[in-house]
């Protein structure tokens, strides 16, 4: 009996998960630059022409890696922005620690292959975008919190979670990520907010 349309889409979308792990994983033990696409395809348990048929290339994979952990960075705006005003910046720091936890393999791999120059060189014009968007997000929500400098706040505060999110992902085991997010999430408090 043939496959319905849902079915065919399932397989689909769990051949396109499986690639999207083997790559991230690929990634982060071979490197960019020394991943190979048969590599990655032989992971996932598929022909290489299957790979092709969901990933134009290695680049695309990489991108669509990227949109994944953009898509969770969104959420956790999500979240901050359903807070109340003098909640919203411990509301995000929350969330960002739980998308973390929640998907730590992924941010562990996500981690160790962001730093990789090839990387950053592939990803370009999205990853200023990214942290555009981010900054911009930051500053928006500082300001709504009423920060005199929500502009610089932005910058320091994203320096903030994104070094608590990639201390936790790289020593989870062991970082008392909830720990230092409260001392975090108490500097920026609007009793010690941060003077102009």
């Amino acid at each position: 009996m043939p496959r319905s349309a849902a079915q065919n889409d399932a397989i689909r979308t769990a051949t396109r998960e499986r690639l999207l792990a083997a790559a991230m994983r690929r990634f982060a033990t071979d490197g960019y630059e020394s991943a190979s696409v048969r590599a990655i395809a032989a992971d996932a348990g598929v022909a290489t022409g299957l790979l092709y048929a969901h990933f134009d290339s290695k680049d695309t994979l990489l991108l669509a890696l990227f949109a994944r952990s953009m898509q969770q960075v969104r959420g956790t705006f999500d979240e901050a922005m359903q807070a109340a005003p003098d909640m919203s910046v411990a509301a995000l720091i929350r969330a960002a620690v739980q998308a973390v936890r929640a998907d730590l393999d992924f941010w562990r791999l996500s981690y160790a292959v962001r730093m990789q120059p090839l990387v950053v060189a592939t990803l370009g014009a999205a990853l200023d975008r990214w942290r555009d968007d981010i900054l911009t997000a930051l500053t928006d929500l500082l300001r709504f919190d009423g920060s005199a400098r929500p502009d610089l706040d932005a910058i320091a505060l994203f320096a903030q979670i994104d070094g608590l999110c990639q201390h936790f992902a790289m020593q989870s085991s062991t970082y008392p990520v909830d720990e230092a997010a409260e001392r975090i999430i108490a500097r920026w408090s609007p009793a010690a907010a941060v003077s102009p």
